[in-house]
């Protein structure tokens, strides 16, 4: 069986192989590293769609079961130096702190204004952004 390319190849002794649920383990978490990376990139092009939060969810999966995709991100300009400071540090930067909070207003404003006639259906939507904004605004601060 030829080395997996997520993983170097070692000339030390090989480990046992993993049975079959922890391969099928594996390739989900690759394949949901795989699909959040997608989205988080849709992100980018995607007003109100978020990009870190996939690839912080990118890199979790990656570091389960490729870690060279996982460093890979890491290396990637903007945003890998923030990805890899919240799973390792759990911290975020002032600025990055800045830009979620600022987009999560955003966005309840925008829902704001297209619920304003509804009042339940416009607190269902805006209770979990005013939460997300309180736990970004309360993480520790990190200098990425």
């Amino acid at each position: 069986m030829p080395p997996s390319p997520c993983h170097a190849a070692t000339a030390a002794i090989a480990p046992p192989r993993p049975g079959m649920l922890a391969r099928a383990g594996r390739h989900g978490l690759f394949l949901l590293g795989g699909l959040s990376f997608a989205i988080g990139t849709a992100g980018l092009l995607v007003p109100l769609l978020p990009t870190t939060i996939f690839w912080i969810i990118a890199a979790w999966a990656w570091s389960k079961s490729c870690p060279r995709l996982q460093q890979r991100l890491y290396a990637l300009p903007g945003a890998g130096p923030h990805v890899r400071s919240w799973l390792e540090d759990g911290t975020i930067s002032r600025r990055g702190k800045l830009f979620a909070v600022s987009g999560l207003l955003f966005g309840l404003a925008m829902t704001a204004l297209a619920l304003h006639d509804q009042p339940l259906i416009l607190t269902a939507a805006g209770l979990p952004q005013l939460a997300a904004a309180l736990f970004v605004a309360t993480r520790r601060e990190g200098s990425r």
